[in-house]
């Protein structure tokens, strides 16, 4: 009974993978994912996300100020941002407050020395909190616990660390990447923040991945096991082909932008509607997609394609090294031409 069970929710899996992929390769568009509908209360910021006037992160010698204001909600250095830049502050002030700590280290659990190790002596990462009428709140983000799965945290003034989800982090490193990025920049978010990237071409998924040491390897195939589990591990000599491609990708910027905000007209016009090609990008801990680019038809004169940019609403032209070196991932992904 238990084997026929197994068999029929195989089954059942392998039809909804089909049907998303299907959905892909019909209306050219990645399913959204559905947002957090489960939240932890209990944050370590103790106010509401809404009296949360200014956040300042600080990562070495690079600051970035975020203040409320602006149609989107939210100015960088005073000056209006993108909707997706505002959204991931949002979020992270959000996060801070309903997320839970997996596990709280009382004063005499740890000593001062170890904040070393924790990441800690000097922070990777720094919050300055302020609140609309009262004080600002230091939070400092360390190392990753050996698990993975959560992040060394202190608050100034407060004796405890916490270990708190590594998501609350990494909405605040997304932020100050997106919004550090070139307005012109045909990815919105650098390469150094992603850890999966899939490529959806001709109806075929290809999915890249890094490996624990941040190496690159194509999920399926061209890579090994490590021993004593099955942590995946990149191939030394196809890793650095796949960096490049991706590295080169990164640095690319638009030969021009067609529409900041382009209606379905113009995007089917295009071939961006239901396009062929598609790139999304997801950062190491989040469920969605933080960035998705498709590019659609070749323009008249030979310059590039036409292409989206999503999380910009953008319709742009990208240069032909953009398709070249989306090609040249497929291949590396053992099903291309």
């Amino acid at each position: 009974m238990m084997g026929r069970f197994g068999n029929i929710a195989g089954m059942v899996m392998a039809a909804l993978m089909l049907s998303v992929l299907g959905v892909i390769v019909v209306t050219g568009r990645w399913p959204i994912d559905a947002p957090r509908t489960h939240v932890e209360a209990g944050g370590i910021l103790p106010v509401p996300p809404e009296r949360v006037s200014r956040v300042t992160v600080v990562a070495g010698a690079q600051r970035s100020v975020f203040g409320r204001g602006g149609p989107g909600g939210w100015l960088v250095e005073q000056a209006e941002t993108t909707p997706v830049v505002a959204s991931h502050i949002e979020t992270g002030v959000r996060l801070l407050t309903i997320t839970a700590p997996r596990r709280t280290l009382s004063a005499d659990e740890y000593s001062r020395d170890q904040l070393g190790v924790y990441g800690l002596d000097p922070p990777h990462l720094v919050l300055e909190i302020s609140e609309s009428g009262g004080e600002t709140l230091r939070v400092a983000f360390g190392e990753a616990t050996p698990a993975g799965n959560a992040q060394y945290v202190s608050i100034a003034g407060r004796p405890e660390l916490y270990l708190v989800p590594r998501d609350v982090g990494e909405e605040w490193q997304l932020a100050r990447d997106m919004a550090g990025h070139g307005a012109d920049q045909v990815l919105p978010v650098s390469i150094s923040r992603v850890w999966a990237v899939e490529i959806v071409s001709g109806g075929v998924l290809y999915r890249f991945e890094r490996d624990p040491a941040g190496l690159w390897f194509h999920h399926v195939g061209q890579h090994v096991h490590a021993p004593g589990g099955f942590v995946h591990q990149a191939d030394p000599k196809l890793a650095p082909l796949i960096e490049a491609e991706l590295s080169a990708l990164d640095g690319m910027r638009f030969t021009r932008v067609v529409s900041r905000h382009p209606d379905a007209a113009m995007l089917d016009e295009r071939g961006v509607e239901h396009a062929a090609t598609i790139l999304l990008l997801y950062s190491r801990d989040t469920a969605g997609p933080v960035a998705r680019v498709a590019l659609g038809n070749a323009v008249g004169d030979g310059s590039g394609r036409y292409a989206r940019v999503t999380q910009n609403d953008a319709l742009v032209v990208v240069p032909p090294e953009a398709e070249q070196h989306l090609a040249a991932l497929v291949r590396l992904g053992g099903s291309g031409p």
